[in-house]
């Protein structure tokens, strides 16, 4: 056992070429600047500053209601950061400040939570503790940190790792009768119809099936095609095309971008030194060259390998720190297996799973407050929350649950006593019949919001 677990670590600490990360350094810092930068332009800010009040992830809920101005100002810090972490100036503080700030625009409010934001705080996370300054950086010029060629290949298996979880992660996730019977796809592309040029194409009866099938053997594909040499130039051309497609049918802001990204990391450590062009020509001339013993012979590169192993605490505690993280990224996706009811229904267990664009939902809510002298309020959501916020809030129970206890603490701050809320719901899921997501007549107060099953939840279509 001992020689696997010794070429293990050899492998996970030999010196790799830090072209590579300088490459992510500099695109991941301004595509992550740019996001929130044209959250500030396009408005989507405004889902923090709107609202009256917050819903939050359970456990959050005592984060204080953020003034506008601490808002805009996280929003500041984020563009700020992230351009500072691209020309690696005072590096480690902000990339430290970027990470804090998507991880704070996560918690504070749960609607705004969307599957690449969450990526984005993984990833600016990572950044903070990898050494992506060492190089071609502004603290590198003024001699705030020596300058490096190399860098333990352990750093780079941390990002390939997390992005083929992403991948592998939404094949699984789309192997459920809905995907497979082409059913949210199917009323996505119907809403493409006013499209011009394409819009035809979008909403022709095949093209859901061709997509819903094309998105699984893709995401179940692009992994080993990317690991195995001979194919990593189709599968990055294959990565290309598919990403470049959703930019044109949703959007999706920056997210086709990061993804290409990270997915272009699957090539070797020194692929930034060989694109053509000024690009290549920059880091052939910015970067130090790395010894000659990465592309020497194996005996010389066995002598140089074991000669930058750092000490075995060192050694242990990274091992410990990459079990843990890897632990942490396989099994959190993995715990909606652990609820009984249809987590595209309960979205339980839905976040942080990598589900990516599985379901189609619409429908309504509204909410019947009693008070104690027997007078019934009607409360519409959109009285308190912004549109994004009411339109999340009708897919989700634990959401619904939250707002209830929420209006009911309004209530009260207003001197009245409301002694029971009542949620009136019609939700269709990819297609299916509308219906209710709660009972009626079940008073919301007299349920605990929880990380358990909500066995009050109605039953969702084919259950």
């Amino acid at each position: 056992m001992q020689p696997t677990v010794s070429r293990l670590t050899r492998a996970l600490f030999r010196p790799v070429d830090i072209a590579w990360l300088v490459y992510l350094r500099l695109a991941a810092g301004v595509l992550l600047a740019l996001e929130h930068g044209g959250g500030l332009v396009i408005g989507r800010v405004l889902n923090y500053t709107a609202p009256r009040f917050h819903l939050r992830y359970f456990g959050w809920e005592w984060l204080p209601h953020p003034p506008a101005a601490v808002i805009y100002g996280i929003y500041g810090l984020i563009v700020g950061s992230g351009v500072a972490v691209a020309a690696g100036w005072r590096y480690r503080g902000a990339a430290v400040l970027l990470s804090l700030g998507y991880t704070a625009l996560l918690l504070l409010e749960e609607t705004e939570y969307i599957n690449h934001f969450y990526l984005y705080a993984l990833l600016a996370a990572v950044l903070a503790l990898l050494p992506a300054h060492r190089a071609a950086s502004a603290d590198v010029r003024a001699g705030r940190v020596a300058p490096a060629a190399t860098v333990p290949a352990w750093m780079r298996a941390v990002v390939l790792f997390q992005i083929g979880l992403v991948y592998v992660f939404a094949a699984l996730a789309k192997l459920n009768p809905d995907w497979l019977a082409a059913r949210p796809l199917t009323v996505w592309m119907a809403a493409k119809a006013q499209y011009p040029v394409v819009g035809g194409l979008l909403a022709h009866p095949f093209t859901p099936w061709l997509m819903s099938y094309g998105g699984l053997a893709f995401d179940a594909l692009v992994v080993p095609l990317l690991l195995w040499r001979r194919t990593r130039v189709w599968g990055f051309a294959w990565a290309a095309l598919f990403h470049l497609c959703n930019v044109v049918v949703f959007g999706l802001g920056t997210f086709p971008w990061v993804a290409l990204l990270l997915t272009s990391l699957f090539f070797a450590p020194d692929f930034p030194r060989r694109l053509p062009g000024f690009v290549g020509r920059w880091f052939r001339r910015r970067l130090p060259a790395p010894s000659t013993t990465l592309g020497s012979d194996a005996a010389v590169a066995d002598q140089a390998e074991a000669a930058a192993l750092p000490p075995p605490r060192v050694r242990r505690r990274v091992l410990v720190g990459l079990a843990a993280f890897a632990a942490v990224q396989l099994l959190l996706p993995l715990r909606h297996f652990l609820y009984p009811a249809d987590v595209h229904w309960t979205e339980e267990g839905h976040r942080f799973s990598w589900h990516l664009m599985l379901r189609a939902k619409s429908g309504w809510a509204r909410f019947r407050v009693q008070l104690p002298d027997g007078r019934e309020q009607i409360e519409w959501p959109d009285q308190y929350l912004t549109p994004n916020q009411a339109r999340k809030l009708v897919d989700s129970p634990d959401l619904l649950l939250e707002f209830a206890h929420r209006l009911a603490e309004n209530y009260r701050r207003r001197g009245l006593q409301p002694v029971a809320v009542y949620c009136d719901s019609q939700l269709s899921l990819n297609g299916h019949p509308s219906r209710p997501l709660v009972s009626p007549q079940l008073n919301l107060l007299t349920q605990q919001r929880g990380l358990g099953h909500y066995a009050w939840v109605l039953p969702g279509p084919g259950e």
